[in-house]
Order: structure tokens, then sequence, then C-alpha cells
């Protein structure tokens, strides 16, 4: 039986339709929703100035936070209409690896995530949260691609 619903969020379009659809399934299931954005702090090291410009590292982390916040938010905010508890994680590290271990760590029954259906030089220069997560996962994991 489906009752824990993880999210995954980074704040696009498609993360929300991600998130309306897992709200959904959570309102049905008569089940709860965790919304997780993770902030990929490792790659800011490559940054020019980074770690060189005072007060660089924090600016970036402090809007990283609010990205996430609001993203989360978002979640919240529908799943509280919908009458659906929700709890709001912000992590930090690779966004694959971090998805994975909270979906473990929370007991998560099912991990909803937008998926952008990157192809070519794109998706071998970005890699794919999605697709690493879905190869790795040892729980269902419900991708909605976007527009």
């Amino acid at each position: 039986m489906i009752k824990k619903i993880m999210i995954a969020t980074d704040g696009s379009d498609t993360s929300k339709k991600a998130a309306m659809i897992g709200i959904d399934i959570a309102r049905r299931a008569n089940g709860s929703i965790t919304a997780v954005y993770v902030m990929e702090t490792l790659r800011l090291a490559h940054l020019p100035g980074y770690a060189t410009l005072p007060g660089l590292k924090e600016k970036i982390l402090q809007l990283m936070q609010e990205e996430g916040q609001q993203a989360t938010q978002f979640i919240e905010d529908q799943a509280s209409i919908m009458k659906v508890p929700c709890q709001k994680i912000l992590a930090q590290g690779r966004p694959s690896e971090e998805l994975l271990k909270i979906s473990h760590e929370q007991g998560i029954d099912l991990l909803i995530m937008g998926s952008m259906g990157r192809t070519g030089m794109e998706k071998i220069l970005l890699g794919s949260v999605a697709e690493k997560v879905v190869l790795q996962s040892s729980i269902p994991v419900l991708l909605v691609k976007g527009e």
C-alpha cells in the first residue's frame, strides 16, 4: 500500500506538475507527502572565485536555501489545500544520492519526480538525476515528463 510519498523538487514547472500528481495520489491513498529539495553544493566548488571571493559562498548557499524553501513551500501549500499531511526536507549533496538516502531513511513507498527529458550532449554534460534515481532505487519511482 502506498502511504508515504516523497516528492523531489527543484522548483521547476515540471516538478510542480509532479508535485500535484503526488499530492493527488497521497490524498486518494489517505497518505502523506515528504517534499525534498537537494542543494547541490559540491558543484559550486568549481565556480571561479567560489572559495576566494569574500561572502560569495555564503550568498550562493543562502540563495539555494531560499529556492529550496520556496519549492518545498509550494508543495506544502498545495498539500494543505488538499488536506494531505506534508513535511519538508532541505538537504545538501549530490541530488540522486541524497534522494535515495532520504527515501530509505523515511520509509518512503513511492518517490515522484519530474524529468526534463534531456538527451544527447546535454544529458552527457549535465547527467540525469532522474535516471540515476530510477536505476538505483529500491522503491518505485514515478517520473513525470515536462512539457
